[in-house]
């Protein structure tokens, strides 16, 4: 993944939270759920769609991103190990999200997916994704994701990593999204990490590290 493709997913990320997009592409479908207030971008050029999930920017998203105290299986099969946090996935998982999402991509014959969000938009991202892979199969997936909390147990680490192996998540130093859900909970990090912004010592996580914009600095020197 070149760097000229993370700065573009990042302006993704920052259009994000704006509901007019200026970039041309032959569709642009907005999402907007009313009941999970979960927002995202499908940007369609030929086979290809570009999916960008709004980070939080409500009250709703906080309640929902303070969920993680008790995690769930995500798709119902008891049998399975894996368990994921539960405030993303019961928003990810609306038929207005989803069920869309997985029309548009039957309905305009999508052969490759990239996807990409910031903090709550970078956990909706990862569950589609790995959602995607396992409905359609057949397609290129890509994943780049800004601020990402921690989203599922090891199990879900391990069956994501085998299905969306291009995936990177981009660190800013002392960002403190990035160290929640918390490590002792069960919870683990998918994906290949890139770590911007200095030095990754221990010292107290803070939101300024958090912000968008204090994320393009870091990755310009790289």
């Amino acid at each position: 993944m070149d760097n000229d493709k993370i700065v573009k997913m990042l302006e993704y990320c920052g259009m994000s939270y704006k509901n007019i997009q200026p970039e041309i592409f032959d569709k642009i479908i907005f999402i907007n759920d009313q009941i999970t207030d979960v927002q995202c971008f499908l940007r369609i050029q030929s086979d290809k769609m570009i999916i960008t999930f709004r980070g939080s920017d409500s009250r709703k998203d906080w309640i929902i991103n303070s969920k993680f105290w008790r995690s769930v299986i995500p798709y119902n099969n008891y049998q399975s190990k894996i368990r994921v946090h539960r405030g993303f996935i019961s928003a990810y998982k609306s038929n207005s999200v989803r069920g869309r999402i997985q029309k548009e991509i039957e309905k305009n014959k999508i052969k490759k997916v990239a996807l990409t969000g910031h903090s709550y938009g970078a956990a909706l991202a990862i569950l589609c994704a790995v959602d995607l892979e396992y409905n359609f199969p057949k397609n290129d997936y890509e994943v780049i994701v800004f601020g990402c909390p921690r989203v599922g147990n090891k199990y879900f680490q391990k069956s994501y990593n085998v299905r969306v192996f291009k995936t990177l998540r981009v660190e800013n130093a002392n960002d403190w999204v990035t160290k929640v859900p918390f490590a002792c909970m069960g919870y683990h990090h998918v994906g290949a990490s890139l770590k911007i912004g200095g030095q990754h010592k221990f010292s107290f996580p803070n939101m300024h590290s958090h912000a968008l914009h204090e994320y393009y600095p870091g990755i310009l020197k790289l």
